[in-house]
C-alpha cells in the first residue's frame, strides 16, 4: 500500500531523494520516476532520520513535479523509486480562463482535484488536445490554494476517465489519447466510455443473479410488438436509448388491451402533459415520428413505492475502494413532482435521505435492499463490461411488494444529487473513493501488471 509523507526540497544540484531512514535500505533503487519521467539519482535514507522526502532541485526539475506538491507517495519495483502517483483526469472542453476552465463543470472538477492533493497524490485535469506526443509531455490544469494554474507534466500513472458527453468522446484527438496512452504507454485507464442502455440489459439478462431485478426492456421493433407490451403490463416507458436527465421519456398507459391510450410527458416548456390518442400508432407519431422510433428503448412500468401521494425511487452510487473492492458510496431517495413521469429534480422532483422519507426503520430496510442490489449488479457488470471499472450509478424502483428493480446504469454519475444537505459525507466518498481507487491501481501497475493486462 502506498504511503505518504510530506516533501522538502533539498538545495542541491545533483539528483538526490532522500526518503524516511525507517523504511530501511534500498541498495539496488538507482532511478527517481514521477509518473512515465524517470532519471538516474541517488536514493538514499534520510540524513536526519526525518519521516519525510526530501527531493533536489534538479530531480524537481527534470521531473517536473508540481510546485504545489507538498506530499507525495512513494513505492518501488526492482530498480526505480515512483514519487506520487500522478493522476490525470481525463475530459474534454477546457478553456483558457484562471477561474472556470471548465465551464459549468468547474467546481466538480476542483473538489475532485482538492481530494488528490488531501489524499497525497498529485491531480490535473488534461484533454486529448493537450498532449505532447514527441517530447511526452502533457498540459495539465492544476487546483492549487483557490485558483487554477497550467503546467507541463509527464505523462500520469493512471488515468480517470470523465469525458462530458458520448460526442465529446468520439472526437479524434480524444479517440488517439485514450488508445496510445492505454496501449503505447500501458497505462490504466478506468471508466472507459458511456454505456447504451439495452447492452447493459443484454449483458445483465446473462446472468441469473441479475434477473430478479431487471423489468422487461427491449428495443423498439414494431408498433405491434409495442402494443403487445403495453397490453400485458397495462403502462410501459418508452425512453431514447441515449437519454439522459430523464430527457424525451413518454409513460404510456392503456385504457384497456387493443383500445386508445394516453402518453404521459414533460414538454420541451417543462409543464407535464397527458394526451389521449385513437391508436398506439397516432400516439408514436406524434410523440416520435419516424426517425426518432430508431432508438427507442421499452420498458415496463413498475408501480413504485409513494410517500405523500408521490412516486418514489433511488440513486444508488458504487465506487472501488484503495483496496480493488466494490462499495455503496451514497444513496439518495428522489421524489417525483406532482405530474411528472420522472423524479428528475428539473422535472419538480426533490432529493432526499432515506430517513427522511421512511423514518428510521424503514430507512434501515431499505438501505440494506438497496446495497445488496447495487453490490451485486457492481460485481456482475465488471465481469461482463470491457476495460477496467470502477464506478457506477444505479437507478432503482422498489415496487409496493418491496421488491427492488433496475431503471438504469451510468458509467459517469454526477454527485450533484449528492449536494442534499443531509448527505455531503456521502457526496466526499463518491470523489474521495476513485482517488483511493486511481492509486491503488497506479501502484498496481508497477508491481504487479499483469494483474490488470490480463
Amino acid at each position: 500500500m502506498v504511503k505518504f509523507y510530506p516533501v522538502e526540497t533539498i538545495e542541491h544540484d545533483k539528483p538526490i531523494v532522500y526518503y524516511p531512514s525507517r523504511l530501511g535500505p534500498m541498495p539496488s533503487v538507482r532511478k527517481a520516476a514521477f509518473g512515465s519521467a524517470s532519471m538516474d539519482a541517488a536514493i538514499l535514507p534520510h540524513p536526519d532520520g526525518e519521516e519525510s522526502l526530501g527531493i533536489s532541485k534538479a530531480v524537481i526539475e527534470e521531473l517536473r513535479i508540481p510546485e504545489n506538491a507538498v506530499k507525495l507517495g512513494i513505492f518501488s519495483n526492482e530498480d526505480t523509486l515512483f514519487l506520487g502517483p500522478l493522476i490525470g483526469i481525463f475530459t474534454s472542453g477546457l478553456i483558457e480562463s484562471s477561474e472556470n476552465p471548465a465551464g459549468d463543470r468547474t467546481n466538480s472538477f476542483s473538489k475532485l482535484l482538492e481530494t488528490c492533493s488531501s489524499s497525497g497524490a498529485s491531480g490535473f485535469l488534461f484533454t486529448g488536445q493537450a498532449i505532447d506526443w514527441e517530447k511526452n509531455l502533457i498540459k495539465g490544469y492544476f487546483f492549487n490554494e483557490g485558483h487554477w494554474e497550467t503546467g507541463l507534466v509527464p505523462f500520469p500513472n493512471v488515468v480517470y476517465d470523465r469525458m462530458p458527453t458520448r460526442r465529446s468522446e468520439t472526437r479524434p484527438e480524444s479517440k488517439l489519447a485514450k488508445e496510445r496512452l492505454q496501449q503505447d504507454y500501458l497505462i490504466p485507464w478506468f471508466n472507459p466510455g458511456f454505456f447504451n442502455k439495452l447492452d447493459i440489459f443484454e449483458r445483465l439478462k446473462d446472468s441469473q443473479d441479475a434477473q430478479k431485478y431487471l423489468p422487461e426492456t427491449h428495443l423498439f421493433t414494431s408498433i405491434a410488438e409495442t402494443r403487445r407490451l403495453l397490453d400485458k403490463h397495462g403502462s410501459i416507458y418508452l425512453k431514447p436509448i441515449h437519454g439522459t436527465l430523464g430527457l424525451g421519456i413518454r409513460q404510456v398507459i392503456a385504457e384497456f388491451p387493443g383500445s386508445t391510450c394516453y402518453c404521459r410527458f414533460r414538454d420541451q416548456n417543462g409543464k407535464n402533459k397527458l394526451l389521449k390518442f385513437s391508436s398506439l400508432h397516432a400516439l408514436t407519431s406524434k410523440m416520435f415520428g419516424k426517425r426518432g422510433l430508431k432508438n427507442l428503448l421499452i420498458q415496463q412500468r413498475i408501480l413504485l413505492l409513494k410517500v405523500d401521494g408521490r412516486p418514489v425511487d433511488f440513486r444508488v452510487h458504487t465506487n472501488k475502494d484503495g483496496k480493488g473492492k466494490w462499495q455503496v458510496t451514497a444513496i439518495a431517495g428522489k421524489q417525483a413532482g406532482f405530474g411528472s413521469i420522472t423524479t428528475h429534480v428539473r422535472n419538480g422532483g426533490d432529493v432526499h435521505t432515506l430517513k427522511e422519507l421512511f423514518g428510521e426503520k424503514g430507512a434501515t430496510e431499505y438501505e440494506r435492499k438497496l446495497t445488496r442490489a447495487a453490490l451485486e449488479l457492481s460485481e456482475i457488470l465488471e465481469e461482463r463490461l470491457d476495460g477496467i471499472t470502477a464506478e457506477f450509478g444505479f437507478d432503482f424502483g422498489i415496487d409496493r411488494d418491496g421488491i427492488v428493480w433496475l431503471f438504469e446504469v451510468n458509467s459517469k454519475p454526477g454527485r450533484s444529487i449528492f449536494h442534499h444537505r443531509g448527505m455531503r459525507k456521502y457526496e466526499y466518498l463518491t470523489r474521495k473513493l476513485p482517488i483511493d481507487f486511481a492509486i491503488h491501481l497506479s501502484e498496481k501497475s508497477v508491481k504487479a501488471p499483469e494483474e490488470i493486462y490480463r
